[in-house]
């Protein structure tokens, strides 16, 4: 009984670590970027900041950037043209 219980495990074991090689697991985020949630909240960041940067020229700054980052992360579909504290 206890030999087939550590064979269960052994197989059980080598399967996960086969696992975390092939991606199916990504412990460590090495393709975070093909995540849906990044790819989301890039789209978003990069198509709001040049929005703000076209409506803003001159008055953009890191603050703003930093603002429409956390924005985004919050929501996914945040738009910067209709945020009342830039309007």
């Amino acid at each position: 009984m206890m030999k087939m219980l550590f064979n269960i495990m052994t197989v059980v074991f080598c399967l996960s670590l086969s696992a975390c090689n092939y991606g199916i697991f990504d412990w460590n985020k090495q393709n975070i970027d093909k995540t849906i949630g990044y790819k989301k909240l890039n789209s978003c960041v990069s198509s709001q900041q040049n929005i703000a940067r076209t409506a803003l020229e001159g008055n953009y700054s890191k603050t703003i950037d930093d603002d429409i980052l956390y924005k985004c992360l919050d929501k996914s579909s945040y738009k910067f043209k209709s945020d009342p504290k830039y309007k």
